[in-house]
């Protein structure tokens, strides 16, 4: 929705200052659309049955060619969304030592607080941020700070409402690749979905980046608007493209458990965080969306036909491909890079030549390997 400042409101007394205030939001309704770097789609035309066909065409299209995709009308209270942004700034704003209260090293920062992280294919390098895990109780408990109540009730509210939009986008994505409707909704029913609120500080370190260049571990992301520029997407042409949505849309994007069923035929696309350099800090909210540890991410039959006949992903569970991740970005524990190899993950993620180099590194520097 576009706001006009009071002083440009249309006046009967002053008939143009109305022309004005029409060409105005024309004009800028138009730059809206025409910024759009990713393809823009429509929540009301999934819910509209005599428009769904079309929407899943579009939809189809934005997830193999681009794997990012803009949706209008998600139906979440801004509201909701500026409550949370407030109290994560005063969060953020926090000394470390008080941050670290919440730790989550004891949940590899599934949970709780984090200082930071390395992304995948990132080397040495250190992503310059903070950040939050929030999800289900029933999975491992959240860690609140006992000082700032009101950041559990602002977040979980914010948890709630995302969960609920993304009922209609796992559909759709079920339609996409031709399986029952409700294939990915049941997959993620008891799973451990999980929010992330970011804080990226201004003016990091010259060999520093906010975000590292990476694909998202999840069957899918999404992302409300953020408070800053920054969200970066890397196209086919291997170019760096940042991302602009009109405003009130989300962004969605595929992530690799989605890729792995569908056997490539959508894109897990490779994106980054970078500080565009207006000596401002970003706030962001991102909500993986996550199946049930045990749910199998085998290649779908139709999806192996459809991509050439050859199955290029691996037969996974989720928790074996979260754990992979975990190994590669040095989040796991020794327990659970155990476990991963005891199950043989390895051996299925090698036979398609996709098991990452740097999670056998650390996996070899925990004398697992």
């Amino acid at each position: 929705m576009i706001k006009i400042a009071p002083f440009l409101k249309p006046n009967p007394r002053y008939p143009m200052r109305a022309f004005i205030v029409c060409l105005l939001l024309t004009v800028t309704t138009t730059i809206c659309a025409f910024d759009a770097t990713i393809p823009v789609l429509d929540m009301n035309d999934y819910n509209d049955l005599e428009k769904r066909e079309k929407f899943i065409q579009q939809l189809e299209v934005a997830m193999r060619d681009v794997g990012f995709f803009a949706l209008l009308n998600m139906g979440v209270d801004g509201d909701v969304l500026d409550e949370a942004y407030a109290e994560l700034e005063t969060f953020f704003a926090e000394p470390l030592e008080r941050k670290n209260e919440i730790d989550g090293a004891r949940y590899c920062y599934q949970r709780g607080f984090a200082p930071g992280e390395s992304a995948k294919d990132e080397g040495s390098r250190v992503d310059f941020k903070q950040f939050l895990h929030i999800g289900p109780e029933e999975n491992c408990p959240n860690l609140w700070p006992t000082w700032q109540p009101a950041l559990e009730t602002k977040l979980m509210a914010l948890y709630k409402a995302l969960d609920v939009c993304a009922k209609p986008i796992l559909e759709a994505f079920a339609l996409v690749l031709e399986q029952p409707i409700d294939t990915f909704t049941e997959m993620v029913d008891g799973g451990d979905t999980i929010m992330r609120p970011i804080y990226y500080p201004k003016n990091g370190p010259s060999n520093s980046i906010w975000a590292g260049a990476h694909t998202d571990i999840d069957l899918c992301t999404i992302l409300p608007r953020s408070t800053a520029k920054g969200l970066q997407v890397l196209n086919k042409e291997g170019e760096w493209k940042y991302v602009m949505v009109p405003d009130g849309a989300f962004v969605i994007n595929c992530g690799d458990m989605l890729e792995n069923v569908a056997n490539g035929l959508c894109k897990s696309s490779v994106h980054r965080v970078i500080d565009p350099g207006l000596g401002i800090e970003r706030y962001s909210i991102v909500h993986f969306i996550h199946p049930r540890p045990e749910v199998r991410l085998d290649p779908a039959e139709n999806c192996i036909a459809k991509s050439g006949g050859e199955r290029k992903y691996a037969h996974i569970t989720r928790q074996e491909l979260l754990m992979e991740r975990l190994i590669d970005l040095g989040l796991a524990n020794h327990d659970g890079m155990k476990w991963f190899v005891e199950t043989g993950a390895i051996d299925r993620l090698r036979e398609v030549n996709r098991f990452s180099p740097k999670a056998e590194e650390n996996l070899k520097k925990a004398n697992l390997l």
